[in-house]
């Protein structure tokens, strides 16, 4: 059987076809269809024409279907429920009954900071929200760029845009993170103290230096760095039981300092802010159920300020 190109069949004379199929008789299709017994002639012509096949056979006064005919009697009915619910508008996202499953690639700095009040939302509002949380590496982009993964939670970082929107979340200061217990550090932390004490630095893609080590270089100063670590949560780890301080944004130490009991102290130096940015997909951008969920984590669990 030779293959017929599908893409090349007009969409107008689907309608007829069925109609044929069912009615097995030119002159009941064209009334089924509301159209005339000639112009449904001359779409039987059309579709003999795009199979190359008769379809239907005269026997005495009935028309018989070939045996294409069959096969396409036993098909079509699926295929333009398909072609239908294709082309129908989507139904609207109701995120109280949904069972939908979104992708997020960050890194654990969001984990902490995000998902206590993420899930504590969803539970309480959309129970049948499924999240998946993934590290994100550069091997995400692609995924990201097709609508596969619905956002990526990232720093201030440069991505290849092409495909991509982009937002910032929110601008967060940096804090610094003790043990309370630690008799180095008086009622307020002085820079020379700050300098003089071991850091425990979070180096997330493996940089050595950062927003402190910047600063400090427009100084003259640098820090005595004892531990370097590539996640957030084994930063306060290091703290807890340590003189070693940790210097990170105002959220992650503000959940650290709740989950460890840790003493949270401003910066005594100037340094920019962190800021969070999402990144998603141009082609979700008409997509309810994205769009709601980017919403809830830009509006809702960053609580983001005005900028």
């Amino acid at each position: 059987m030779s293959k017929i190109d599908v893409r090349a069949i007009n969409l107008n004379l689907l309608p007829a076809l069925e109609a044929l199929l069912v009615e097995g008789n030119v002159g009941a299709a064209a009334r089924r269809v509301h159209v005339s017994q000639s112009a449904m002639s001359h779409s039987l012509a059309r579709l003999r024409e795009v199979f190359g096949d008769p379809l239907f056979v005269q026997s005495g006064r009935k028309m018989v279907r070939t045996a294409m005919a069959e096969r396409l009697a036993a098909e079509l009915p699926g295929a333009l429920d398909g072609l239908e619910r294709a082309c129908a508008a989507p139904a609207p996202f109701a995120p109280a009954t949904s069972r939908r499953v979104f992708r997020i690639a960050t890194f654990d700095f969001f984990e902490l900071a995000l998902l206590p009040d993420l899930l504590a939302y969803l539970g309480a509002r959309a129970p049948g929200i499924e999240v998946e949380v993934e590290r994100f590496t550069p091997a995400h982009v692609p995924a990201l760029v097709a609508g596969e993964i619905d956002v990526a939670l990232l720093g201030d970082v440069a991505l290849p845009m092409a495909g991509l929107r982009r937002e910032p979340l929110a601008d967060d200061p940096f804090v610094v993170l003790a043990r309370r217990g630690n008799r180095r550090i008086k009622r307020r932390l002085d820079l020379d103290t700050y300098l003089a004490l071991g850091h425990v630095v979070v180096s997330v893609e493996g940089r050595r230096d950062g927003p402190v080590d910047r600063a400090l270089v427009r100084l003259g100063r640098t820090r005595r760095v004892v531990l370097r670590v590539p996640h957030f949560m084994s930063a306060p780890l290091a703290v807890m039981r340590s003189d070693h301080v940790c210097t990170l944004a105002r959220v992650v130490a503000a959940r650290a300092s709740e989950l460890f009991d840790l003493r949270v102290m401003p910066v005594p130096l100037d340094v920019p802010p962190a800021r969070a940015v999402a990144f998603w997909s141009r082609r979700a951008e008409a997509d309810d159920g994205g769009r709601w969920f980017r919403e809830l984590l830009l509006t809702r669990a960053f609580k983001r300020r005005s900028r």
